[in-house]
């Protein structure tokens, strides 16, 4: 192997690595957004639900 091709392999195995971590960061970033909205969305629907059972009397 000459020092060219351990070159290139080096400079194309260190932008592979670049890139799997910067797809990584991006999955891992959605993944709380994600996360945070299903939180905010299960909230919301707690919220709701008191308060209809806050507003509408019991029917007997």
């Amino acid at each position: 192997m000459s020092w060219d091709s351990l070159a290139l392999l080096i400079l194309a195995l260190s932008g592979a690595l670049s890139l799997l971590l910067s797809q990584a960061r991006d999955v891992m970033t959605k993944t709380a957004e994600v996360i945070h909205a299903w939180r905010e969305i299960r909230q919301s629907l707690r919220a709701e639900g008191r308060s209809q059972s806050q507003q509408d009397p019991p029917h007997d």
